[in-house]
């Protein structure tokens, strides 16, 4: 230490620096006596600087209105509880006017239900994630609640997902779909209809299993179930509370069919009767069916006024054009 000009020792125990009429900088024990407004006291039981205020010793950092070290480097403004680096002006808690280098592992927390991550002047808000020259892709991470598990990852142009689900890197074509081959490796697709139907069908392909055809189509434009060939359909005994049943009822409607013969629609009965001829329930007076099941329909060859055609009412059969029992 160099001292230029006089110097003069006391027989004070306190290191003072400044004139008696001065601000004075006081170590060892703190002073109580003649002291003004601005005097420092350095104490080394707690490594604080404290000021006098000219009434009480306070906390250097508790009166000073702002901190400004090398002309912005840091800057403290204590009006507006705000810190600098880099810069002497701030709305923020923290800002760092430049580049921000992190030790190594660090940790990021944050308190609330999320974090926010946006462009400071109302600009689109980009988040990059880059190469730092060392010729390595970059690699971006999501792991699972217990972080025992990656659940994404995105590493160059490889996007993983659940640790097992690769996705392909570039877009497939319009109207395919996403498949995967079993093994994590998915990959874009045509989907495969046979046969090729309208999007207004529902379509089943099982490779020639169902029923002795290769194929089933619901046609919603139509309403039709179309096969090449059905075997058989079964329908359980059901009751209007969907129970099962002993017997049940089924009603078979044909619907309008296009004729081979004539343009116009004609009712299933008509169409059986063009293609195979004339069918129906034919019998004789002396060899009735049951006529418990009311509503049946047959047809009467030998009766007393003729033949005719009979209903069953439950008990017995009846001619339509009277309803006389048939005799």
């Amino acid at each position: 230490m160099a001292i230029f000009g006089n110097f003069k020792g006391t027989t004070q125990s306190d290191f003072k620096i400044g004139k008696s009429t001065g601000n004075k900088l006081s170590t060892g024990t703190q002073p109580s006596s003649d002291l003004s407004a601005g005097d420092l006291f350095l104490d080394s039981s707690n490594s604080t600087v404290k000021v006098y205020n000219g009434s009480s010793w306070q906390n250097i950092g508790s009166t000073l209105p702002e901190l400004n070290v090398d002309s912005g480097t840091l800057f403290v403004d204590s009006s507006n509880d705000t810190v600098s680096v880099g810069s002497t002006s701030s709305n923020e808690k923290l800002f760092v006017n430049g580049n921000l280098r992190l030790g190594t592992n660090p940790s990021l927390q944050f308190g609330g239900a999320y974090l926010d991550v946006r462009h400071s002047n109302g600009s689109a808000t980009q988040l990059r994630v880059r190469d730092n020259s060392s010729g390595s892709d970059p690699i971006f991470k999501v792991y699972n609640a217990n972080n025992s598990a990656e659940v994404f990852k995105v590493e160059g142009s490889t996007t993983t997902i659940n640790n097992a689900y690769a996705l392909p890197t570039a877009d497939g074509s319009a109207n395919q779909v996403l498949k995967t081959d079993g093994s994590g490796t998915l990959s874009f697709a045509a989907v495969s209809v046979d046969p090729a139907g309208s999007n207004t069908q529902i379509q089943f392909n099982d490779g020639s299993s169902f029923g002795a055809d290769a194929s089933l189509t619901f046609d919603k434009a139509t309403d039709t179930l179309q096969s090449g060939i059905v075997k058989g359909v079964l329908f359980d005994p059901i009751t209007d509370y969907g129970s099962i049943a002993t017997t049940a009822n089924m009603i078979i409607d044909y619907g309008s069919v296009a004729s081979a013969v004539t343009t116009s629609a004609m009712g299933d009965f008509e169409y059986i009767n063009e293609v195979f001829g004339p069918v129906g329930d034919s019998y004789v007076v002396s060899a009735l069916p049951s006529a418990t099941q009311p509503g049946q329909m047959i047809y009467v060859s030998n009766e007393t006024g003729g033949s005719v055609m009979a209903f069953s009412d439950g008990s017995n059969w009846r001619r339509i054009t009277d309803r006389a029992v048939v005799s």
